[in-house]
């Protein structure tokens, strides 16, 4: 059973690694929750000195190798500065400029997750299709 289980294991994170369909489900609902819980929520001034959207947050998303199989994870960051801008939105502390979100978070990541959880079945079938993309047979 110990050597089934690891062979499992190791196609899982093989599939989640080398397809497509479990990032692009995580990053397409990280996508939405940037709309939602940081774009929708504030629209800046364009008077607002020292600040222009760019629409980068929604846009910037990269995956990342881990033990158990994969991290994905928004990628933004200022190009002048270099500062991680998913930590401060997510957060609220940081900003270099003072407006009304300034101090207060919106947890576009910690949201995304909890959707996510809460429906595992969306992650379930998109791991089946990439399991079937190494060759595992599963229905």
């Amino acid at each position: 059973m110990k050597e089934l289980k690891a062979y499992v294991d190791a196609k899982a994170k093989e599939a989640m690694n080398k397809g497509t369909h479990v990032k692009s489900e995580v990053i397409e609902t990280g996508k939405a929750h940037v709309q939602s819980d940081v774009y929708d929520v504030y629209t800046p001034s364009t008077s607002q000195r020292g600040y222009k959207r760019t629409g980068q947050l929604k846009e910037q998303w990269d995956t990342e190798e881990t033990a158990n199989g994969m991290n994905v994870f928004p990628s933004r960051r200022d190009e002048d500065t270099g500062k991680y801008i998913p930590e401060v939105i997510e957060s609220g502390d940081g900003y270099d400029f003072e407006f009304e979100f300034n101090g207060r978070a919106r947890p576009f990541v910690e949201n995304t997750r909890q959707e996510l959880a809460a429906n595992k079945g969306r992650l379930a079938d998109a791991l089946k299709q990439d399991l079937k993309s190494v060759g595992v047979n599963v229905k």
